[in-house]
């Protein structure tokens, strides 16, 4: 059974933390949380993606466009994935830049 995507943002922490499945349609919900929550990416903002269950080419896309945008602004995009998780998988294929835990 697939686990509906949903989110939840800690603004005082600048923590947005991903849960379930981020397929196609969810891309550009994905794509402007990220924009609002990061004050269009110039502020520092760390996702976490341990509880994502599902995590396509569009989603990867959006991930890697957001953390270049930031990097080129002067701000950071920390995606937290722990290894072993889809998310942690899929960055390292995919060289993206990430960590395991925010301890």
């Amino acid at each position: 059974m697939s686990t509906p995507f949903h989110l939840d943002l800690d603004e005082d922490r600048g923590l947005l933390t991903l849960y379930g499945e981020l397929d196609e349609p969810v891309t550009i919900e994905l794509r402007e949380t990220i924009l609002k929550a990061s004050h269009e990416l110039t502020s520092d903002l760390a996702v976490d993606l341990a509880h994502v269950t599902f995590m396509p080419s569009p989603a990867i896309g959006v991930l890697a466009a957001a953390q270049t945008q930031a990097r080129d602004q002067g701000a950071t995009l920390t995606f937290v994935a722990p290894a072993g998780t889809v998310a942690g998988r899929l960055l390292t294929i995919c060289a993206l830049d990430h960590i395991e835990s925010l301890d």
